[in-house]
């Protein structure tokens, strides 16, 4: 299905929340992406402008052509299931998710094409691919991973640390050893250090706005709005 040209039509999971906040108000400064549906159920009720916060998903309206989840690891599961039955390709930046929630999301790939990201920003999946070509390059170096966050976030390491660890480990065989942070307001900051004989090679990036996140977002919901049923990365949005 084309969207060339076209404004195209999105639900939103996690609508209240504060991914969800900055999503709905990147979408009112342009752009080809329109949330039209938005559930939460800690917002059911509250309007974003005009738009209504619905409880929960009682079936994506036909006219959705893709739908963005930043609610909670617990609903991921049923949000999928629900974009799978009314056939509307399903963007997931929710982190911390059990194996059966990965189970089904791979399941739901077989009808729809679903993309799963622990981090939407297009700067930190750069660095996902830098880490494997300087672990590679590097093997016999030490790897050490920090992470720092702001004091709100439940999950430790992050998603994002998590996914740096498994490339590290998938690439020679160890994970880094990850140091957490949690202080203040910080919106993310990591870096992975490699250290030899008589070098470091450090490589980080910094979040200084959650805006970030909702631009990877919206750049994912208009690639995966026209792509066949599939499992899909950050990655295969950025042609890395």
């Amino acid at each position: 299905m084309s969207h060339d040209g076209k404004q195209i039509r999105a639900a939103l999971f996690g609508a209240a929340g504060r991914m969800g906040r900055v999503i709905l108000h990147e979408t009112r400064q342009g752009g080809r992406i329109r949330i039209t549906n938005a559930y939460d159920p800690a917002g059911a009720g509250q309007y974003f402008d005009d738009l209504l916060i619905q409880p929960s998903c009682h079936g994506v309206q036909d006219h959705v052509a893709v739908a963005i989840d930043f609610s909670l690891a617990s609903a991921v599961a049923e949000n999928v299931s629900c974009c799978r039955s009314a056939k509307v390709n399903y963007v997931c930046g929710v982190t911390a998710l059990s194996e059966a929630t990965h189970a089904a999301l791979r399941d739901a790939a077989q009808d729809i094409a679903v993309l799963w990201a622990p981090n939407m920003s297009p700067g930190m999946n750069v660095l996902f691919a830098l880490v494997a070509e300087a672990t590679a390059a590097l093997p016999e170096y030490s790897a050490y991973l920090t992470e720092s966050h702001h004091i709100r976030k439940l999950d430790a390491p992050s998603g994002t640390a998590v996914r740096i660890a498994e490339i590290v480990q998938d690439t020679v065989g160890r994970k880094p050893e990850v140091y957490s942070l949690r202080m203040g307001d910080v919106v993310g900051e990591h870096t992975l250090v490699l250290g030899g004989h008589g070098e470091r090679l450090e490589i980080t990036h910094r979040a200084d706005s959650r805006a970030v996140f909702a631009h990877g977002a919206l750049r994912a919901a208009e690639w995966l709005a026209g792509q066949p049923a599939g499992f899909y990365s950050m990655a295969d949005v950025l042609g890395l």
